[in-house]
C-alpha cells in the first residue's frame, strides 16, 4: 500500500519537473529556433540570457526594456544569417577572452544586417563582423569592459574584411578602437568617440569615407594605415593631449583627402609617416584648423617629395607649427599655399589678403631643444626665448627650410564647417 505522504513527495516532484521543464524551454534560443523566418520578436521587459545564435532572418526588438546578459561567456549574439535585425536592446556582459574577440554582437558571413539604437555595455567588443557586407550599424551606445589599461579592452566596431556598409550616429566610449581592416567603400557618418584609443583606425581598407566625426579625450582621432583613397570630411578632434597623442596620423597612406578639420589642444595635431605612399598619388588637407597644439604638423622619416597638398590651413597658438624628425631636412614638406600663420610678419601692400612676401618655416640646427627633447620641459623659460632670439638673429649655421608658403593669408581662412557632435563629450 502507497503512503499518503509518498504520494504527495512525488506530486510536488512532477509539478517541479513540469515546471522547470516550462521555464528552461522558454529561453530565448527556444523562442528565436521556434520562430518563422522573417519574424519579428519583440521582447518585454524581462532579462533574457544569451550565447544565442541567429541562423535565419529575423527582428529582435527590445523595445528599448529588454536585457540580453551574455553571463560573461562567450558571444551574446552571434548572427549567421542574412537580412537579420537587432534593435532596441540592452546587450550586456559578454565573455572577456580577447583571443575569442567575445562580443556583444557577432557576425560571420551575412549581409544586409541592421543593428540599430542599441545598449552595448561591459562587452570585451562591442560590434565585431567577418565577410559582413551592405549592412547598416546605427545609433548604439557602445563601452567595453571597464580595465584601466585601454589596450586590454575590446575594439567597440571591428570590421574585417566587410564592404558597402553604413556606420551612422554611433556613440563609442571607454572602449579600445573603432577599426577597419581589409574593408572596401564603407562609410562612416555622425560617429562620436570619448575616452579611447583610437577613435576610428583604418587597416589595409581603401575608397572608405568619414563624415563629421567627433573625438575628444582620445589617444588618436583619425588614423590612416597603409590605405588608399579614404576621405575624411568634417571632423572635430580635441583634447588628445597624452605623451604621443595624435589628431590626425597616416602611415603609408596614399590619395587621402583631409578637409574641413579642426584639431585643437592635441600633442601632435596630424602626424605623417611615408605618405603618400604609392608613387604618383598625394595627401591633400583643405582647411584643417590647428589650434593650440604642441605640434601642428609633425613628419617621421619623409620620403614624399613633394606630394603633400596644404591649402586653406589656419595654424593659430601651436607651440611649434612643424616639426621633422627621421632625416631628410633638406627637403621641402609639401606643397603649401594660402594658409594662415599667426607667426607670419609681412605687408599687404595692395589689399588683396594675400602677403607680399612668403612665408617660410625653417630648422635651426643650433637650437638645444630640438636636439635634445629633455630639455623641452624648459620652453617659455627666459634663457630659452633668448637663445632661440639669438639664433635666429645671428644663426649659427644656416637653416634648413622646412616648408614655403608663397601666397600666406593675411586673415584667418574661416571655417564653413562643423562637427555636429551630440552634446555627449568626454
Amino acid at each position: 500500500m502507497v503512503k499518503k505522504s509518498n504520494i504527495y513527495i512525488w506530486s510536488v516532484f512532477f509539478i517541479l519537473f513540469l515546471f522547470v521543464g516550462i521555464s528552461g524551454a522558454n529561453t530565448l534560443q527556444t523562442i528565436i529556433d521556434k520562430a518563422k523566418p522573417g519574424s519579428v520578436i519583440k521582447l518585454k521587459k524581462d532579462i533574457y540570457y544569451g550565447n544565442v545564435v541567429i541562423k535565419k532572418p529575423m527582428t529582435i526588438d527590445g523595445q528599448n526594456q529588454a536585457i540580453i546578459d551574455g553571463e560573461g561567456k562567450g558571444n551574446v549574439i552571434t548572427i549567421k544569417a542574412d537580412n537579420v535585425t537587432i534593435k532596441n536592446c540592452i546587450i550586456q556582459n559578454s565573455g572577456s577572452q580577447g583571443w575569442e574577440m567575445d562580443a556583444g554582437i557577432a557576425v560571420k558571413k551575412a549581409k544586409h544586417i541592421k543593428i540599430v539604437h542599441n545598449i552595448i555595455r561591459n562587452c570585451l567588443y562591442g560590434i565585431q563582423t567577418k565577410y559582413m557586407h551592405h549592412s547598416y550599424i546605427a545609433y548604439n551606445d557602445i563601452s567595453s569592459k571597464p580595465y584601466k589599461q585601454v589596450g586590454l579592452r575590446g575594439d567597440a566596431i571591428r570590421l574585417w574584411w566587410s564592404h558597402y556598409n553604413i556606420l551612422k550616429g554611433n556613440f563609442v566610449h571607454d572602449s579600445r578602437d573603432l577599426i577597419v581592416w581589409f574593408c572596401r567603400h564603407d562609410t562612416i557618418e555622425d560617429q562620436t568617440t570619448v575616452r579611447s584609443r583610437y577613435g576610428i583606425h583604418f587597416m589595409y581598407s581603401n575608397f572608405d569615407k568619414v563624415v563629421n566625426y567627433r573625438g575628444d579625450h582620445n589617444m588618436v582621432g583619425i588614423y590612416d594605415m597603409y590605405t588608399t583613397d579614404v576621405e575624411i570630411d568634417n571632423a572635430t578632434i580635441t583634447n588628445n593631449n597624452t605623451v604621443t597623442a595624435i589628431g590626425l596620423g597616416l602611415k603609408d597612406a596614399s590619395n587621402l583627402v583631409a578637409k574641413n578639420i579642426t584639431i585643437e589642444h592635441c600633442t601632435r595635431g596630424i602626424f605623417i609617416d611615408e605618405s603618400p605612399y604609392e608613387p604618383g598619388t598625394t595627401c591633400r588637407f583643405e582647411n584643417i584648423r590647428f589650434y593650440f597644439n604642441t605640434i601642428a604638423m609633425d613628419f617621421n622619416t619623409d620620403v614624399t617629395r613633394n606630394r603633400n597638398i596644404f591649402e586653406h590651413d589656419d595654424y593659430v597658438g601651436n607651440y611649434k607649427d612643424i616639426r621633422v624628425s627621421g632625416g631628410m631636412l633638406n627637403r621641402r614638406r609639401g606643397y603649401w599655399e594660402e594658409n594662415y600663420w599667426d607667426r607670419y610678419i609681412g605687408y599687404d601692400l595692395n589689399h588683396d589678403g594675400i602677403g607680399d612676401l612668403p612665408y617660410f618655416e625653417l630648422k635651426y640646427s643650433g637650437i638645444i631643444s630640438e636636439d635634445t627633447p629633455s630639455l623641452r620641459l624648459f620652453t617659455g623659460s627666459p634663457i630659452f626665448s633668448l637663445i632661440k632670439f639669438i639664433q635666429k638673429l645671428v644663426p649659427f649655421s644656416e637653416p634648413s627650410i622646412l616648408l614655403e608658403d608663397k601666397k600666406p593669408l593675411m586673415k584667418l581662412y574661416l571655417p564653413k564647417f562643423h562637427a555636429k557632435g551630440d552634446g555627449r563629450d568626454g
